[in-house]
């Protein structure tokens, strides 16, 4: 069945001009919640949606951007789709977020942006590419650094593992090992650029140096970290470093005297934690305005999207107490519960 305003005008016993006010988001308050609910319901029920094509030609604009994100324990995608929210308010921009728990919902989250006329989307962390009709495409940009189906800006995190692990061997550290809980892309492109660091040192990284514990038991991380006889550690984040240095201390473990240890992603934590703890710090306020800048740059050409940009910005080594350095003087982002280190104070 062709579904038109006008055909759901007739079925709701209103106007079109009615169905118009509510599709198109109007707090108009001539429309009873009745009978919006009852408009909402059939558009929801017939799979309809306004013409974004159409409206676009008549000069409509929502000044509407929409966030996609996926749930996710870490607060690095938070701090991103803060940081962004931010550049688009400061635009004169209103956002409108959603969460995809599933590719099932990629669908109903479209219409809905179709719905509200959102004028562009920026998708965090997605598994992969929003589908959309060829002839009716809002501009996308992807943000994040290792999405399957690739990406338009993200963090360069195998240069990040380069860092960390060069730091570390420049310490005289032989017996480097990379921790890391599941066997994901984002890992893999980490240690790639551990074993970077190695080949640049004359050395070749080996088995051990690649440690992964599906189940995140610290006793066996540290029951394999003395098998190995491991004398520096890089964690894949840093909530796994903060727990790592709790166990060593509870065994006697002298950081960073027996053993160095360094997170990564740049959390405000890492200064609290018994050692403070050496970090890499992700770029994350200039790939929220690297997305930003590239999405209204579609958004004026009035171009959806096509090809990956694969931006991949660099993030830094931030030193600390645990990988034997003294602290730097920090500047400090504030504003957020999950708040990152930035290096960039003289």
């Amino acid at each position: 069945m062709n579904m038109t305003m006008k055909k759901i005008a007739e079925m709701a016993g209103v106007s079109r001009p009615a169905v118009s006010t509510v599709l198109g988001n109007s707090k108009c308050t001539r429309v009873s919640a009745k009978t919006r609910k009852k408009i909402l319901r059939l558009a929801e029920k017939y799979d309809f949606v306004p013409n974004l094509a159409a409206r676009q030609l008549k000069g409509v604009s929502s000044n509407l951007i929409g966030l996609i994100s996926v749930p996710s324990y870490l607060g690095l995608l938070s701090l991103a789709q803060t940081e962004v929210i931010t550049i688009l308010q400061s635009r004169g921009l209103e956002v409108l977020t959603a969460c995809m728990i599933s590719n099932r919902d990629q669908r109903k989250i479209i219409n809905e942006f179709r719905t509200r006329r959102v004028n562009g989307i920026i998708g965090f962390a997605l598994g992969s590419k929003i589908i959309q009709a060829k002839n009716d495409q809002i501009p996308m940009v992807y943000c994040s650094h290792n999405n399957r189906c690739g990406f338009d800006v993200g963090s360069d995190i195998g240069l990040g593992g380069y860092l960390a692990a060069r730091h570390l061997l420049e310490h005289g550290r032989k017996k480097l090992v990379y921790l890391c809980l599941g066997a994901t892309n984002s890992n893999f492109l980490k240690y790639g650029g551990v074993c970077k660091a190695f080949e640049e040192a004359g050395m070749k990284a080996e088995k051990d140096n690649f440690l992964v514990v599906e189940n995140g038991n610290s006793k066996e991380i540290f029951s394999q970290l003395r098998k190995r006889r491991a004398d520096a550690l890089i964690c894949c984040n840093d909530y796994v470093a903060a727990e790592m240095l709790k166990v060593f201390l509870q065994n006697g473990i002298k950081v960073p005297d027996d053993l160095a240890v360094t997170g990564f992603d740049g959390y405000f934590f890492c200064n609290f934690t018994p050692v403070s703890l050496a970090t890499v710090i992700q770029p994350v306020g200039e790939m929220a305005q690297r997305a930003v800048e590239l999405l209204i740059k579609r958004m004026d050409a009035r171009r959806s999207h096509e090809e990956f940009s694969s931006i991949r910005l660099p993030p830094s080594f931030q030193p600390g107490d645990s990988c034997g350095c003294p602290e730097p003087r920090k500047k400090m982002i504030s504003g957020h519960p999950f708040i990152l280190l930035d290096d960039t104070s003289p």
